[in-house]
This record gives structure tokens, C-alpha cells and sequence, in this order.
């Protein structure tokens, strides 16, 4: 029992480093701009299996979404109030929209589909069978989650214009030069957490609910 505990906390902590040094590398390639769109990165998290990827996906992608919107959000309304202008005042009001959207999409794909991945991967693992899901088989589901995708990235495509491609003037405060490289900071991991979700996330998942049988 013992040396069966021992080899579990092992295990367990080569996933957490593994996991740990993912997160550090990532971390290194939003900061020095090279963003995402590595093919080495997705090559590297497309041999994960899908229960991995959806952690992944979560303690990275909808973690650091869930500690900057807000940061950025703050950053808008200091602005629009100092500075009153026409471009904030726009900038605020389509990033509004995008966060309100965001959170509703954040629970249904943790709340709903994240969890149905989890069992499709457990079930695969054990040889077991499981019931289909309330929302029937995946297609619907992922396709609404893809539009959702889709919705956002023209809200920020339209940040983009107002901003210049996140550039802002030379001669403008810092605030404005800090919250526009927020701005672009964040753009680009959306770029690359939906790129994970639709080409890799959902792909994977919808194959192995094909390989269950499940209908």
C-alpha cells in the first residue's frame, strides 16, 4: 500500500511539473511576442491526450482570461473618465460586450463540455461505456462554441482598428500606451487558446466520441 501511495504522489507530481513547465514556456512566448502560432506548440500539446488538453487549456488559457479582462476593463473606465475620449468611450464599449459574452461562453465550456470531454477520455481509459450527453452528441455544441469564437474575435478585430493595430501615439499618456499592449497581450492568447479549442480541443473530442459509438 505504501509503495502504491509513493508511486501515485510520483505521478502525480511529474504531471504538475510537467504541467508547470508548459505554463513557464507559454508564459516566456505571450511576454517575448512570439505568440503562439508556433507550430512546435501545437505540436507539442497534440500529443497530449484530451483530458491533459482541457486542463491545459483551463489553467492557461481561461486562467489568464479570467485575471486580465478585468485588469483591462479597469484600465478602459480610468480612461474613459480622464481622458473623454470618442475612441475609449468605443473601446469600452465593445470590450463590455466581448466580457459579458466571454463569461457566459467560460461556463458553458467548464460547466458543460469540459466535463463531458473528461468523462469521454475516462471512459476510453477504463473500457467503459457512458450516456450520452443531455445536449445529444458533440457537433451542435462545438459548432455553437466555434461561433461564439468567431463573434469575438470581430469585436476585437474592430479594437484593432480603433487602435491602430494596438499602437498607440507617441505622444500619448502611458496609460493609454500600457492599456493598448494589454489590448494586443490579450488578443494574441485568444488567438491561440481558440486555435487549441477548435483545431485541436474539439477535434479530439468529437473523434472520440465517434470511437465510443455514442449517438
Amino acid at each position: 500500500m505504501l509503495h502504491h501511495n509513493c508511486l501515485l504522489y510520483y505521478i502525480t507530481d511529474i504531471y504538475y511539473l510537467k504541467v508547470r513547465i508548459i505554463r513557464i514556456c507559454y508564459d516566456f512566448l505571450l511576454f517575448s511576442g512570439h505568440m503562439l502560432q508556433s507550430e512546435e506548440y501545437f505540436d507539442m500539446l497534440d500529443s497530449w491526450n484530451l483530458d491533459d488538453l482541457v486542463d491545459h487549456i483551463t489553467n492557461t488559457h481561461h486562467a489568464y482570461l479570467k485575471a486580465n479582462y478585468p485588469l483591462i476593463l479597469k484600465l478602459i473606465d480610468k480612461l474613459d473618465f480622464t481622458t473623454q475620449s470618442d475612441v475609449i468611450r468605443e473601446i469600452k464599449v465593445l470590450f463590455t460586450q466581448f466580457t459579458d459574452d466571454l463569461a457566459i461562453h467560460l461556463v458553458k465550456e467548464e460547466e458543460v463540455l469540459f466535463p463531458y470531454f473528461k468523462k469521454l477520455a475516462e471512459s476510453k481509459s477504463a473500457g467503459s461505456k457512458i450516456e450520452p450527453a443531455t445536449f445529444g452528441t458533440l457537433s451542435r455544441p462545438i459548432e455553437m462554441m466555434e461561433e461564439d469564437h468567431d463573434d469575438s474575435h470581430d469585436i476585437m478585430d474592430r479594437i484593432k482598428e480603433l487602435t491602430n493595430n494596438f499602437t498607440a501615439p507617441q505622444d500619448a499618456e502611458p496609460s493609454i500606451h500600457f492599456l493598448y499592449f494589454k489590448l494586443k497581450e490579450f488578443d494574441a492568447d485568444l488567438e491561440t487558446h481558440h486555435e487549441l479549442e477548435n483545431k485541436l480541443l474539439f477535434t479530439k473530442a468529437s473523434i472520440l466520441e465517434k470511437e465510443l459509438e455514442i449517438n
